[in-house]
């Protein structure tokens, strides 16, 4: 994490805000406004950074029983609904 430009502190990432998506590079890239937070002073301040888009997208979800999803719609054992 960058350190805060006010007083050299340690800093953490408040939050994200996409800007632009570049579609004529391969592999595709991203520009991402990151706001950051000091934990010294409680400055925020934000850097312009890049990103590959493929690198940001979520891994397939892998049900926790390793088994495939119940999609008759039959209750799933073990589940009780009060």
């Amino acid at each position: 994490m960058p350190e805060c430009p006010k007083c050299g502190g340690g800093s953490y990432l408040a939050e994200e805000e996409l800007i632009k998506i570049m579609e004529n590079t391969e592999p595709m890239k991203m520009i991402i406004k990151a706001t950051y937070q000091c934990r010294a002073c409680s400055e925020r301040f934000s850097r312009l950074v890049h990103d590959i888009l493929e690198a940001r997208k979520k891994p397939d979800e892998i049900p926790a029983s390793g088994s495939a999803p119940n999609t008759e719609g039959e209750p799933v054992e073990g589940l009780k609904f009060f």
